[in-house]
Protein backbone atom coordinates (compact mmCIF):
# COMPACT_ATOMS: atom_id res chain seq x y z
CA UNK A 1 0.00 0.00 0.00
CA UNK A 2 1.16 3.50 -0.85
CA UNK A 3 -0.08 6.96 0.11
CA UNK A 4 0.48 9.87 -2.28
CA UNK A 5 1.14 12.89 -0.05
CA UNK A 6 0.97 15.44 -2.87
CA UNK A 7 -1.38 15.24 -5.85
CA UNK A 8 -2.75 18.32 -7.64
CA UNK A 9 -6.09 16.66 -8.36
CA UNK A 10 -7.73 20.10 -8.37
CA UNK A 11 -5.73 20.89 -11.53
CA UNK A 12 -7.75 21.36 -14.72
CA UNK A 13 -5.63 18.61 -16.28
CA UNK A 14 -6.82 16.04 -13.74
CA UNK A 15 -10.12 17.23 -12.27
CA UNK A 16 -12.32 16.16 -15.24
CA UNK A 17 -11.01 12.59 -14.89
CA UNK A 18 -11.24 12.13 -11.11
CA UNK A 19 -13.26 8.90 -11.15
CA UNK A 20 -10.89 7.10 -13.53
CA UNK A 21 -7.76 8.50 -11.85
CA UNK A 22 -8.87 7.24 -8.44
CA UNK A 23 -9.74 3.81 -9.83
CA UNK A 24 -6.38 3.51 -11.62
CA UNK A 25 -4.57 4.61 -8.46
CA UNK A 26 -6.31 1.99 -6.34
CA UNK A 27 -5.41 -0.73 -8.85
CA UNK A 28 -1.77 0.41 -8.60
CA UNK A 29 -1.84 0.13 -4.80
CA UNK A 30 -2.16 3.85 -4.04
CA UNK A 31 -4.82 3.60 -1.37
CA UNK A 32 -4.95 7.22 -0.17
CA UNK A 33 -4.05 10.63 -1.55
CA UNK A 34 -3.58 14.07 -0.06
CA UNK A 35 -4.81 16.70 -2.52
CA UNK A 36 -2.76 19.89 -2.64
CA UNK A 37 -4.36 23.28 -2.20
CA UNK A 38 -2.26 26.15 -3.52
CA UNK A 39 -4.60 29.13 -3.93
CA UNK A 40 -8.14 30.17 -2.99
CA UNK A 41 -9.81 28.16 -5.78
CA UNK A 42 -7.78 24.95 -5.44
CA UNK A 43 -8.14 25.03 -1.65
CA UNK A 44 -11.92 24.86 -1.99
CA UNK A 45 -11.78 22.20 -4.71
CA UNK A 46 -9.30 20.05 -2.80
CA UNK A 47 -11.47 20.12 0.31
CA UNK A 48 -14.62 19.34 -1.70
CA UNK A 49 -12.86 16.31 -3.23
CA UNK A 50 -11.73 15.15 0.20
CA UNK A 51 -15.24 15.47 1.57
CA UNK A 52 -16.59 13.43 -1.35
CA UNK A 53 -14.10 10.54 -1.43
CA UNK A 54 -13.10 8.46 1.57
CA UNK A 55 -9.52 7.90 0.35
CA UNK A 56 -8.80 11.60 -0.16
CA UNK A 57 -7.59 14.31 2.22
CA UNK A 58 -6.66 17.92 1.49
CA UNK A 59 -4.25 20.70 2.28
CA UNK A 60 -5.05 24.42 2.19
CA UNK A 61 -2.50 27.13 1.47
CA UNK A 62 -1.02 29.71 -0.88
CA UNK A 63 1.89 28.66 -3.11
CA UNK A 64 4.66 31.29 -3.29
CA UNK A 65 3.75 31.88 -6.95
CA UNK A 66 0.48 33.40 -5.64
CA UNK A 67 2.04 35.51 -2.90
CA UNK A 68 1.35 38.81 -4.71
CA UNK A 69 -2.37 38.02 -4.25
CA UNK A 70 -2.05 37.35 -0.52
CA UNK A 71 -4.33 39.60 1.52
CA UNK A 72 -3.13 39.04 5.05
CA UNK A 73 -6.21 39.54 7.29
CA UNK A 74 -8.84 37.97 5.02
CA UNK A 75 -6.68 35.12 3.76
CA UNK A 76 -5.42 34.26 7.24
CA UNK A 77 -9.05 33.94 8.34
CA UNK A 78 -9.89 31.88 5.25
CA UNK A 79 -7.02 29.47 5.86
CA UNK A 80 -7.87 29.12 9.54
CA UNK A 81 -11.43 28.24 8.58
CA UNK A 82 -10.37 25.68 5.95
CA UNK A 83 -7.60 24.18 8.07
CA UNK A 84 -10.03 23.44 10.90
CA UNK A 85 -12.03 21.17 8.58
CA UNK A 86 -11.53 17.51 9.58
CA UNK A 87 -10.51 16.42 6.06
CA UNK A 88 -7.88 19.17 5.80
CA UNK A 89 -4.71 17.63 7.22
CA UNK A 90 -2.08 20.34 6.61
CA UNK A 91 -1.55 24.03 5.92
CA UNK A 92 0.17 24.67 2.60
CA UNK A 93 1.42 24.46 -0.05
CA UNK A 94 3.55 27.32 1.23
CA UNK A 95 7.16 28.46 1.07
CA UNK A 96 9.56 30.35 -1.17
CA UNK A 97 10.43 30.05 -4.86
CA UNK A 98 13.21 32.32 -6.10
CA UNK A 99 13.73 30.20 -9.24
CA UNK A 100 10.79 31.67 -11.11
CA UNK A 101 10.04 34.64 -8.85
CA UNK A 102 6.46 34.83 -10.09
CA UNK A 103 5.78 36.87 -6.96
CA UNK A 104 7.98 39.48 -5.34
CA UNK A 105 10.40 37.87 -2.85
CA UNK A 106 9.26 40.22 -0.10
CA UNK A 107 5.65 39.19 -0.69
CA UNK A 108 6.66 35.52 -0.69
CA UNK A 109 8.34 35.89 2.69
CA UNK A 110 5.35 37.69 4.18
CA UNK A 111 2.91 35.12 2.78
CA UNK A 112 5.08 32.27 4.10
CA UNK A 113 5.39 33.72 7.60
CA UNK A 114 1.66 34.46 7.79
CA UNK A 115 0.78 30.86 6.86
CA UNK A 116 3.17 29.47 9.42
CA UNK A 117 1.30 31.57 11.98
CA UNK A 118 -1.97 30.02 10.81
CA UNK A 119 -0.50 26.53 11.18
CA UNK A 120 0.56 27.31 14.74
CA UNK A 121 -2.95 28.52 15.55
CA UNK A 122 -4.78 25.48 14.16
CA UNK A 123 -1.99 23.04 15.17
CA UNK A 124 -1.82 21.20 11.87
CA UNK A 125 1.45 20.38 10.07
CA UNK A 126 2.80 22.40 7.16
CA UNK A 127 3.31 21.32 3.54
CA UNK A 128 6.36 23.17 2.25
CA UNK A 129 7.79 24.33 -1.09
CA UNK A 130 11.33 25.62 -1.66
CA UNK A 131 13.34 26.37 -4.75
CA UNK A 132 16.60 28.34 -4.82
CA UNK A 133 15.66 30.12 -1.58
CA UNK A 134 17.11 27.90 1.13
CA UNK A 135 18.72 30.61 3.28
CA UNK A 136 15.51 32.60 3.68
CA UNK A 137 13.36 29.45 3.72
CA UNK A 138 15.29 27.80 6.55
CA UNK A 139 15.50 31.04 8.55
CA UNK A 140 11.74 31.72 8.42
CA UNK A 141 10.81 28.08 8.96
CA UNK A 142 13.37 27.63 11.73
CA UNK A 143 11.79 30.33 13.87
CA UNK A 144 8.40 28.62 13.62
CA UNK A 145 9.39 24.95 13.91
CA UNK A 146 9.28 24.65 17.72
CA UNK A 147 5.59 25.63 17.70
CA UNK A 148 4.48 23.67 14.62
CA UNK A 149 2.64 20.34 14.67
CA UNK A 150 5.05 19.09 11.99
CA UNK A 151 6.65 20.01 8.67
CA UNK A 152 7.22 18.16 5.40
CA UNK A 153 9.38 19.55 2.59
CA UNK A 154 7.23 18.64 -0.40
CA UNK A 155 8.96 17.66 -3.66
CA UNK A 156 12.35 17.73 -1.97
CA UNK A 157 15.19 18.39 -4.44
CA UNK A 158 17.69 20.00 -2.09
CA UNK A 159 21.21 18.99 -1.16
CA UNK A 160 22.29 16.41 1.39
CA UNK A 161 23.51 19.21 3.68
CA UNK A 162 20.13 20.98 3.49
CA UNK A 163 18.33 17.72 4.20
CA UNK A 164 20.50 16.92 7.20
CA UNK A 165 20.13 20.42 8.61
CA UNK A 166 16.34 20.18 8.66
CA UNK A 167 16.07 16.45 9.39
CA UNK A 168 17.83 17.15 12.68
CA UNK A 169 14.97 19.52 13.47
CA UNK A 170 12.27 16.97 12.70
CA UNK A 171 11.37 17.92 9.10
CA UNK A 172 10.08 15.18 6.76
CA UNK A 173 10.85 14.92 3.03
CA UNK A 174 8.51 14.07 0.13
CA UNK A 175 10.18 12.40 -2.86
CA UNK A 176 8.64 12.70 -6.33
CA UNK A 177 9.40 11.54 -9.86
CA UNK A 178 12.21 14.09 -9.91
CA UNK A 179 14.37 11.23 -8.64
CA UNK A 180 13.67 9.33 -11.88
CA UNK A 181 15.11 12.09 -14.09
CA UNK A 182 18.47 10.84 -15.43
CA UNK A 183 20.01 14.34 -15.35
CA UNK A 184 18.17 16.49 -12.80
CA UNK A 185 17.68 13.62 -10.36
CA UNK A 186 21.34 12.58 -10.04
CA UNK A 187 22.07 14.46 -6.82
CA UNK A 188 18.75 13.46 -5.28
CA UNK A 189 19.43 9.77 -5.99
CA UNK A 190 22.50 10.06 -3.77
CA UNK A 191 20.87 12.24 -1.11
CA UNK A 192 17.82 9.99 -0.71
CA UNK A 193 20.09 7.24 0.63
CA UNK A 194 20.75 9.39 3.69
CA UNK A 195 17.21 10.47 4.57
CA UNK A 196 16.32 8.77 7.88
CA UNK A 197 13.71 6.04 7.59
CA UNK A 198 11.34 7.94 9.85
CA UNK A 199 11.51 11.14 7.75
CA UNK A 200 10.68 9.72 4.29
CA UNK A 201 7.43 10.05 2.30
CA UNK A 202 6.41 9.57 -1.35
CA UNK A 203 4.33 11.73 -3.69
CA UNK A 204 3.42 12.04 -7.34
CA UNK A 205 2.99 15.83 -7.59
CA UNK A 206 0.67 14.92 -10.47
CA UNK A 207 0.11 16.16 -13.13
CA UNK A 208 3.76 17.25 -12.96
CA UNK A 209 7.05 15.34 -12.64
CA UNK A 210 6.16 12.17 -14.54
CA UNK A 211 8.79 9.51 -13.73
CA UNK A 212 11.04 9.53 -16.79
CA UNK A 213 12.00 5.91 -16.21
CA UNK A 214 8.52 4.84 -17.37
CA UNK A 215 8.36 3.33 -20.86
CA UNK A 216 6.29 4.39 -22.66
CA UNK A 217 6.36 7.81 -21.01
CA UNK A 218 2.83 9.06 -20.17
CA UNK A 219 1.91 12.55 -21.32
CA UNK A 220 0.42 13.45 -17.91
CA UNK A 221 1.54 12.22 -14.51
CA UNK A 222 -1.00 10.51 -12.24
CA UNK A 223 -0.94 8.84 -8.81
CA UNK A 224 -1.04 5.43 -10.49
CA UNK A 225 2.63 5.94 -11.40
CA UNK A 226 3.76 6.38 -7.79
CA UNK A 227 5.00 2.76 -7.64
CA UNK A 228 7.75 3.77 -10.08
CA UNK A 229 8.94 6.44 -7.63
CA UNK A 230 8.87 3.76 -4.95
CA UNK A 231 10.95 1.43 -7.13
CA UNK A 232 13.69 4.00 -7.76
CA UNK A 233 13.77 5.20 -4.14
CA UNK A 234 14.08 1.62 -2.89
CA UNK A 235 16.85 0.90 -5.38
CA UNK A 236 18.79 4.01 -4.33
CA UNK A 237 18.42 3.20 -0.64
CA UNK A 238 19.28 -0.48 -0.95
CA UNK A 239 15.95 -1.43 0.60
CA UNK A 240 13.13 -3.60 -0.68
CA UNK A 241 10.11 -1.94 -2.23
CA UNK A 242 7.96 -3.58 0.46
CA UNK A 243 10.06 -2.03 3.22
CA UNK A 244 9.98 1.46 1.68
CA UNK A 245 6.23 1.17 1.11
CA UNK A 246 5.70 0.19 4.74
CA UNK A 247 8.03 2.88 6.10
CA UNK A 248 6.54 5.71 4.04
CA UNK A 249 2.94 4.65 4.70
CA UNK A 250 3.56 4.52 8.45
CA UNK A 251 5.30 7.91 8.37
CA UNK A 252 2.47 9.47 6.37
CA UNK A 253 -0.28 8.18 8.62
CA UNK A 254 1.55 9.29 11.74
CA UNK A 255 2.46 12.73 10.36
CA UNK A 256 -0.92 13.67 8.86
CA UNK A 257 -3.05 11.75 11.34
CA UNK A 258 -4.85 9.75 8.62
CA UNK A 259 -6.26 6.32 9.48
Amino acid sequence: MLIDIGCNLASSRLLPHVKRILADARRAGVVQQIITGSDAASNETALALANSHAELYATAGFHPHHANDWQAPSHRLLLQTLAREPRCVAVGEMGLDYHRNLALPANQRRCFADQLAVAKTVQKPVFLHEREAFADFSAILGEALPELAGAVWHCFTGTRAQMETLAERGVYFGITGWICDPVRGAELRDTVRHIPDDRLMLESDAPYLTPKTLNPLPRVNEPQYLPEVLRVVAECRGQSEADVARITTENTRRFFGVS
